[in-house]
């Protein structure tokens, strides 16, 4: 029968919006609440379920783009460490990965069996929304069909390009062949297999058992599936195999196995229940150590993959679940009644937040080639410091109390967003001679007071406070100022104990930034508020722009210092560029224990057009 030319359902979206990652991230961000919402109802801490969240999508994302290298791919990966840039995602290989790491995370952070069926139903939900992105983009089609419910593509879409290639279809044809909808299939099936999870969840099944039955549903439906799909549009296991006069794909020869066992499975775990009483559902305890362990490895794992192994929609599902953890966990950290002033420990989520802006700041391939007028740098830093200062406070109308000793012992963290231009004649005639960078930065952070006088006088503080600025250099000089308005710490002598809200910045270099220059600066905020600093210096970039010293002597602000002390410490700041991209530098303040400050900032450069 000969096929007709048209389908009563035709879809023109040749040039239109990107569906696939629209619904891409629709389909994350359904999971994500729904799982959220999972974990609400069955008790989870929110901070542990969050971590546990991003330490699972992680695997998941990268194990469809795995599952779907090729042969050459997968030696790239094994030969440079990388991962490939690569548009092939297969389904199958998120679930695989995912399988094999929830078991060993579960246990880490505490779980029990049935956190397994908290990921059963919000996954096919999501399922279906990432079905319709699929519809829309044309990608997972089908054969061609004679029946009117066929799909057919505008010209350069896939099902099109391919029909062409396979000689089905002439060059500059209007549209595609009709095509089966596959990815309606799956829709109705991931739609289905909610229903059934939905209808059982009252059941009393062990722990784990929806899992196993909606994973063998969804492979065996899968199996179906693959009769009515066009093995080009099939990333994984498309090629024919024969075994016992019965011809299959090789994917589904392996779901010919798998689903039967995991059916298997969920049975037998249901037909022991009849005869032992499953074991309730306990809570697990959060570990706020254990988080913080986890979000550290999940950058130092992003920042191996590499630039372009998460897109940029990936990198926002991460960041908005690592940045959520540090947030809760901070705050638990800065609020914790009764609990003794701890920088390090406060300045440890303030300093990874930073962190997971950077690290996880991959670019997609589209900016890789970037023109080089201009380009953006982010940054993350924080820092740590205490420093000592005598004052009193406003005593109203009998007036100001005796000067006392109090020392701040204080932890910040600051994300600094910036765009520079570059030297050179640009479009429409525009002709610049120096470096111009605009940026602002927003600092955030804790000051915690405390009475050396023995008066038991403690009080905490927050910071923060927003700086813009801009800085103008030339080959010989460099000029820079900027704003501070916010909370920005206990600067100034007003009445002892009254914080500052507004100040200014500036600097000065003298000198080429290469060799030798001179530096003079106003209020350095490089790496937090709370402290800054008046820096006199000495650097030299060693003959070149990987590295950077700078040395020499620094004054806090005037506030009254305890008499006899200085108010003068030295300072010493290194910097290393290990690639044109990232810069790693970092701060200290020395030789003064009325003074004392570290600070840690990365940076990643971002071209762009």
């Amino acid at each position: 029968m000969p096929l007709p030319a048209s389908s009563p359902w035709t879809l023109a979206i040749p040039h239109g919006p990107d569906y696939y990652s629209l619904f891409y991230v629709a389909g994350f961000g359904v999971n994500l609440v729904l799982l959220l919402w999972e974990g609400r109802r069955r008790g989870y801490p929110v901070r542990s379920w969050l971590m546990l969240l991003a330490c699972i999508t992680l695997p998941f994302i990268l194990g469809t783009k795995l599952l779907a290298l090729s042969t050459e791919e997968w030696q790239a990966l094994f030969a440079t460490g990388q991962l490939p840039a690569s548009e092939a995602r297969s389904i199958l290989g998120g679930a695989l990965a995912s399988g094999v790491c929830l078991p060993w995370l579960r246990r880490a952070f505490g779980y029990r069996r049935h956190v397994y069926d908290a990921f059963a139903l919000p996954l096919c939900v999501a399922l279906v929304v990432q079905c319709i992105g699929c519809i829309l983009t044309g990608c997972c089609f089908g054969v061609p069909t004679a029946g009117g419910w066929g799909l057919t593509y505008a010209p350069d879409t896939l099902p099109y390009l391919v029909q062409v290639y396979q000689g089905l279809l002439p060059a500059g044809a209007a549209h595609s062949l009709p095509v089966h909808p596959t990815q309606g299939y799956a829709l109705l099936l991931c739609a289905g297999v909610a229903a059934v999870l939905g209808l059982t969840r009252n059941r009393a099944w062990p722990g784990g058992s929806w899992r196993w039955l909606q994973l063998g549903l969804l492979l065996a439906g899968r199996f179906g599936l693959e009769f009515w799909r066009d093995p080009a549009g099939e990333p994984v296991g498309a090629a024919l195999h024969t075994h016992a006069g019965l011809t299959l794909l090789q994917l589904q020869w392996v779901l010919l196995v798998m689903a039967p066992a995991a059916l298997g499975w969920w049975w037998w775990q249901v037909r022991q229940a009849r005869y032992q009483a499953p074991a309730a559902e306990v809570a697990p305890l959060n570990f706020p150590t254990r988080n913080l362990l986890a979000v550290a490895g999940l950058l130092v794992l992003t920042a191996w993959l590499g630039p372009w192994a998460l897109n940029f929609p990936e990198v926002v599902v991460i960041k908005a679940l690592l940045l959520a953890v540090l947030a809760l966990e901070g705050g638990a950290l800065l609020f914790q009644v009764g609990a003794g002033w701890q920088p390090a420990r406060v300045a440890l989520p303030f300093g990874l937040a930073s962190v997971v802006f950077i690290l996880t700041s991959q670019i997609p391939r589209d900016f890789a080639q970037a023109q080089p007028e201009k380009y953006y740098t982010l940054s993350g830093s924080f820092s740590a410091g205490s420093f000592q200062r005598e004052q009193n406070t406003n005593g109203g109308c009998g007036g100001a109390t005796p000067l006392t000793r109090y020392r701040h012992r204080y932890a910040t963290g600051t994300v600094d967003f910036s765009r520079t231009r570059m030297p050179g004649v640009y479009p429409y005639g525009e002709v610049h001679k120096a470096e111009r960078t605009i940026g602002i930065r927003l600092h955030a952070g804790i000051d915690q007071e405390t009475s050396l006088s023995g008066y038991g006088y403690n009080r905490r503080t927050a910071l923060a406070a927003l700086n813009p600025y801009v800085q103008i250099d030339r080959p010989l000089l460099g000029i820079g100022g900027g704003l501070l308005v916010g909370a920005l710490g206990y600067h100034k002598y007003q009445f002892g104990d009254r914080i500052s809200s507004l100040d200014l910045q500036a600097s000065v270099r003298v000198g080429k930034r290469e060799r030798v220059y001179g530096l003079a600066e106003y209020n350095y905020l490089g790496y937090g508020a709370a402290n800054p600093q008046q820096r006199v210096g000495v650097g030299t970039g060693l003959g070149g722009s990987k590295w950077q010293l700078l040395a020499g002597v620094a004054s806090a602000k005037l506030y009254d210092v305890p008499t006899g002390a200085s108010r003068w410490s030295g300072f010493v700041e290194a910097g290393v560029r290990p690639t044109p991209a990232w810069q790693i530098n970092s701060f200290a303040l020395f030789g003064n224990p009325n003074q004392q400050q570290a600070g840690l900032r990365i940076s990643r450069r971002i071209t762009a057009r």
